[in-house]
């Protein structure tokens, strides 16, 4: 085996670790941005800012994981531990944007440490 089949190697196992590392987190995210276009149509039917907050929250803590912190020790929570208050809606006459903005934290597995990735998702649309 020489250098290069040895540099290709690695770089084929460290694309394939990040990307068994980031594919779950862009599925998660693709369900957030499904809820936070759901919560648009809501608004477009009259429903309030309050409900429209606590459904997609509530969407949201069916959806992947996070990590807590119990008893000095991380551990594993289902949901993506998004509060009502995280979702920032603002209503203009016809119109209204909805954001979003999150942290997933992720366990890299041999070396048991964590690492934050931050999403940012927004939708903005016409109220009908």
């Amino acid at each position: 085996m020489n250098l290069v089949h040895l540099t290709l190697l690695v770089a084929a196992v460290t694309v394939g670790y990040l990307g068994w590392l980031w594919v779950p987190l862009w599925l998660d995210d693709l369900d957030v941005h499904e809820a936070v276009a759901v919560a648009i149509s809501q608004l477009g039917e009259g429903q309030s800012e309050e409900r429209v907050r606590t459904m997609v929250a509530g969407r949201l803590g069916k959806v992947g994981f996070h990590f807590e912190e119990q008893n000095g020790a991380q551990v594993e929570v289902p949901g993506l531990g998004v509060d009502p208050g995280d979702l920032q809606i603002e209503r203009h006459e016809r119109s209204a944007k909805v954001t979003l903005d999150y942290s997933r934290t992720v366990k890299l597995k041999p070396l048991e440490r964590y690492y934050t990735f931050h999403f940012h998702t927004g939708r903005e649309g016409i109220l009908q």
